[in-house]
């Protein structure tokens, strides 16, 4: 396994949009939990405190200020002090930036002759357009440990590696608000193809990654050689990227390695890989000394794609990953895939609370799949546990599906307070099936064909305009651990025991 180094920064310059990913339904598309979800257009609006201006189509001197812009972004970056904000007009930037140790915010979206005082970058496109390489480029000597390196609501297409930064020591980066696609990274031994980052501790949020292809990464690589860096993932589109590494290949949308990863409310769909991971794909390499612990939370995996295991999420290699109100819905090559690391690794960890996991398919979308498949090959004692779950629509005796060659009885797998079958395949591996567990029945979703899966109910379901009445009432309410401590401030009653994504959230199901 080719791991990498990197990580991205929180940027300030969040835009205006927040709107839900609409690809798969009218609620089901909004993040299950108190956070915004995916959004569907990458829009920058907020105007910063520009330094330098950039215009494409001006004319006369360039001097960097807003009557007088460079043409060029490049031209604006030679002539930048450090940390500088960088405004750039609408328009088509054919270029492919080194800044070598400058670290400075790229901030696009301003519209052409409005002298930099109306910016939305969904209108007032500034296009990076690329023939292979990067946009930008960062290689050793590079920005160090504080020095903010930030990209804020542009379009980037046609490169190799989009946004690139692979340096053995860290600093802080942001991408933010960014509509990066079909990027292609033809040399089979790159990674990432929307942006490869490598030692760097920042934000990545409100980007749509389309149609990026590279061997693992389509839409991005992250790596952590120094063992100290954390990035937040939050609120991005990731569709239709692809990892194509023949046969073996990890992470369609996503290839994640870092000491610390929040991955919340993001949107996962139509993403495939040859081998595993088909949306996303957290790993570590304890042998190495580096330690990925992952929390996810809101998160939605719909129609990924493996050509082995895991089309929706691949948490591999004894990395620790925490999920929360998550739904998984239609992944071909199964949902979820746990695996342990090699022999001398740690182990692997996770935990699923309030998880929909339904309508898993095969490899190919041949069929309906397995919900989780867990293997194990070493004698670390790898952990798993499930609870206030819901699964639907999973193979026959396939929710689970756990397979042990060596090391078998160091492993435990719990699944409590949850609708689950508990006929599964067995092929080594024990799975405990402990309190509170019901066969799935009387479910009843609001609407699975349209990938809506909150809970009915006669006193009321979650709609963006409300709630309204069921004229049932979801076997699945009231069922929750009645042992988790309740929340200091309940949003609704009953919202601390209703299973699947919505339980212990604001679009949870009234219960009487």
């Amino acid at each position: 396994m080719r791991a990498i180094a990197c990580v991205a920064v929180g940027l300030s310059l969040t835009g205006a949009a927040a709107r839900a990913d609409g690809i798969a339904g009218p609620s089901s598309a909004r993040s299950p939990i108190a956070v915004p979800g995916a959004v569907s257009v990458a829009r920058a609006a907020v105007i910063p405190p520009c330094t330098l201006f950039v215009d494409a189509a001006a004319t006369g001197a360039e001097l960097g200020t807003v009557g007088q812009p460079f043409k060029t972004i490049g031209g604006a970056v030679a002539a930048a002090p450090a940390g500088a904000i960088i405004c750039v007009a609408q328009g088509t930037y054919a270029e492919a930036l080194r800044p070598g140790t400058k670290y400075f915010t790229l901030a696009g979206g301003f519209q052409h002759g409005a002298s930099f005082k109306v910016r939305d970058s969904a209108t007032y496109v500034s296009k990076a357009l690329g023939k292979g390489g990067s946009f930008i480029r960062i290689e050793d000597p590079g920005p160090t440990e504080g020095q903010l390196t930030a990209i804020d609501g542009f379009e980037i297409t046609g490169y190799a590696q989009a946004i690139y930064r692979n340096i053995y020591y860290s600093q802080r980066f942001d991408l933010t608000n960014n509509y990066i696609h079909n990027n292609n990274c033809k040399n089979t031994a790159l990674i990432g193809g929307g942006f490869s980052l490598n030692n760097v501790t920042g934000t990545i949020q409100g980007n749509v990654f389309a149609n990026n292809t590279c061997t693992r990464g389509g839409a991005g690589a992250l790596g952590d050689s120094t063992h100290s860096n954390s990035v937040t993932i939050a609120q991005n589109l990731f569709t239709g990227n692809l990892g194509t590494e023949t046969q073996i290949g990890h992470g369609g949308g996503l290839y994640l390695f870092a000491t610390n990863l929040a991955i919340v409310g993001n949107t996962f769909v139509g993403n495939r890989v040859t081998g595993w991971g088909g949306g996303l794909y957290v790993g570590a390499f304890t042998g190495g000394g580096l330690q990925t612990n992952a929390t996810l939370n809101g998160n939605i995996y719909r129609r990924n794609r493996a050509g082995v295991y895991g089309g929706g999420f691949f948490c591999d290699d004894s990395a620790s990953c925490v999920s929360n109100n998550e739904i998984y819905d239609s992944n071909c090559g199964g949902n979820i895939y746990l695996d342990g690391g090699p022999g001398g690794s740690g182990p692997t960890r996770a935990s699923f609370d309030h998880l929909t996991n339904v309508r898993a398919r095969k490899v190919g979308c041949v069929g309906a799949g397995p919900g989780v498949q867990i293997t194990k090959n070493n004698d670390a004692p790898d952990a798993y546990s499930f609870t206030d779950a819901l699964f639907w629509g999973n193979a026959t005796g396939l929710d689970f599906d756990a397979s042990c060659g060596q090391g078998c009885n160091a492993a435990t797998v719990t699944v409590t307070y949850s609708m689950v079958q508990t006929l599964y395949a067995n092929g080594g591996m024990k799975v405990t099936f402990g309190s509170g567990v019901l066969p799935p029945k009387g479910i009843d979703f609001v609407a699975p064909a349209t990938g809506d899966f909150h809970l009915k109910s006669r006193f009321g379901h979650y709609t963006d305009g409300g709630y309204v009445t069921d004229a049932v009432t979801s076997s699945a309410l009231a069922k929750g651990d009645p042992n988790k401590p309740a929340p200091l401030n309940p949003p609704r009653a009953g919202t601390r025991s209703e299973l699947g994504a919505f339980g212990n959230s604001p679009q949870a199901s009234y219960v009487k």
